[in-house]
């Protein structure tokens, strides 16, 4: 079984994983607004699958915060993961690349042994054989994607593929890292979830409480509050509202 759950229709720059760009919508949008032909579809590994024209190979990119990279140290999914992302792309002749986001020196902040960070780091290069290329934020990173497909050859000669390892399911703690996510971003959410603990901690939190977690200020604070004690209404029924009241 593929990668791809569909056929793609004509070549493109870069294909991102479907759940991936769910999360972080506006590095799918940097790419094409730098001019990239970009599909979203599930992939079986990795979270951006960049094609070549043939002069060189495609690569496969993961892409993780900081949190979630010392997360996955914790908890072993890293190491399945890179497994997974290795064999991906040794299957189809790819370039496996993992991405680190965000600043290390943070992870000292919450107990983190940098060596360890970094022996994690050096087994991926030199044993799995997986370069790690650092990334200040997600505008550098979408920056760097855009210069590593455009280096890969021209849109119309690239190859539609079809990689051959499965993504496995989500794991609970993928699952509630996931959701926090969808609800401000992967560089808060596990903040919030070391923080909190749980998912109905965060929903039961005051806009003062959200306040005391680095990083959110009052004008955050109030917007998630808000997602969680918000009642929930149909977009047709708010669009009814807007009609009546113009006229």
């Amino acid at each position: 079984m593929g990668v791809l759950s569909a056929q793609l229709l004509q070549p493109v720059d870069v294909v991102v994983d479907s759940r991936e760009a769910s999360s972080v919508q506006d590095i799918v949008e940097q790419l094409r607004a730098k001019g990239l032909r970009v599909a979203v579809a599930k992939l079986g590994a990795g979270d951006y699958y960049l094609l070549s024209a043939g002069e060189k190979p495609p690569v496969l990119v993961e892409r993780k915060t900081v949190y979630d990279f010392a997360n996955s140290i914790k908890d072993g999914r890293l190491w399945d993961q890179a497994k997974r992302l290795a064999q991906a792309a040794r299957e189809d002749g790819a370039r496996p690349v993992i991405v680190l986001e965000g600043w290390l020196g943070r992870l000292e902040r919450t107990g983190w042994s940098m060596a360890a960070i970094l022996r994690a780091i050096d087994e991926l290069a030199l044993e799995i054989g997986i370069p790690v290329v650092p990334s200040p934020d997600r505008y550098a990173t979408a920056a760097w994607l855009a210069a590593k497909a455009k280096a890969l050859g021209e849109t119309e000669k690239k190859r539609v593929v079809r990689l051959r390892v499965d993504k496995k399911p989500l794991t609970l703690m993928e699952r509630i890292l996931y959701v926090a996510e969808g609800v401000v971003g992967p560089k808060l959410a596990a903040r919030l979830l070391e923080h909190f603990g749980t998912l109905k901690a965060i929903a039961n939190a005051s806009v003062m409480e959200l306040m005391r977690v680095e990083g959110i200020g009052e004008k955050r604070a109030r917007e998630i509050y808000a997602i969680f004690n918000t009642k929930w209404r149909p977009p047709n029924s708010l669009q009814e509202e807007k009609s009546k009241s113009k006229k």
